[in-house]
């Protein structure tokens, strides 16, 4: 799976009032410990900047820990590398605008997949260039998400595809755009039975076999013996796709001694 080698954004730390992804990995006596999803800077959360009430009985409600939640920065000069945040009450349009921050960061794998490129070095030099922009043109409070911003500003977007010597992809770039901004993504979810007398470590192998060759990014899951959940986002993949992974299961499957026996019982299509 392509795997992107670098900060989601190029500069080192986000802005006071600006919403973040931050995942809290420590307990202090007063304080949480933590690191920003989409910044290479760690991140604290004062015990009073986390809940209004008086007496707490279970901190792990308020803020379990190595769990992505939401957070606002209040001093991002905190320190060199440590920002301070709060937690916020409103976290609808931020999942959001998150959400399509992942989607485009598909797109680009979708676009490094079939220009066979680097897909850290095509990210670097467009969307840190369109990041850079955005930052110069709008306050904190009303910054569009990078995706939007891609959305709305289509002239400058295609410079810098040309000017990254990359102009040949901005075409397919945009299509994903206008796809995603016109039909809302889903999540394609197939339940897979496994079943063979051989040790549990063919069904292992089997797996990472045919998984290791999928270019789309997706989610495996054991549900109970023998259904396993095999789930993907229609941005980069399709009902075909599974359809596909499941016959090279079963074919794969069937070299195996003994043979593994592989049946799909479902495919959904989850849209809300």
């Amino acid at each position: 799976m392509l795997k992107l080698e670098c900060s989601f954004y190029e500069i080192l730390k986000p802005s006071n009032n600006e919403v973040v992804l931050v995942t809290f990995t420590n307990r202090g006596d007063s304080f949480f410990e933590g690191k920003l999803g989409e910044y290479t800077c760690n991140a604290f959360l004062n015990f009073a900047d986390a809940t209004k009430k008086r007496k707490v009985t279970s901190w792990s409600k308020i803020v379990p820990l190595d769990k992505e939640m939401f957070a606002r920065v209040d001093d991002s000069n905190y320190s060199k590398d440590i920002v301070q945040v709060s937690l916020l009450d409103d976290k609808e349009k931020e999942l959001i605008d998150f959400s399509k921050n992942n989607l485009l960061l598909s797109i680009f794998k979708k676009l490094a997949y079939e220009s066979k490129k680097d897909l850290t070095n095509l990210w670097k030099n467009i969307m840190y260039k369109i990041d850079e922009n955005r930052r110069l043109e709008y306050d904190v409070d009303s910054m569009p998400c990078l995706f939007d911003y891609c959305n709305e500003e289509k002239d400058f977007v295609e410079s810098v595809f040309k000017s990254s010597d990359n102009s040949e992809l901005f075409e397919l770039f945009f299509k994903n755009i206008e796809k995603l901004t016109k039909e809302k993504p889903y999540k394609i979810t197939s339940q897979v039975e496994i079943i063979s007398n051989g040790p549990i470590q063919n069904t292992i192998n089997l797996f990472k076999s045919v998984l290791s060759t999928l270019k789309y990014e997706y989610s495996m899951k054991y549900q109970s013996a023998p259904v396993f959940s095999f789930q993907t986002n229609s941005v980069d993949s399709s009902d075909e796709d599974h359809k596909k992974f499941i016959d090279t299961l079963t074919k794969e499957g069937q070299k195996l001694n003994p043979k593994t026996f592989v049946r799909c019982t479902s495919t959904i299509q989850e849209k809300s």
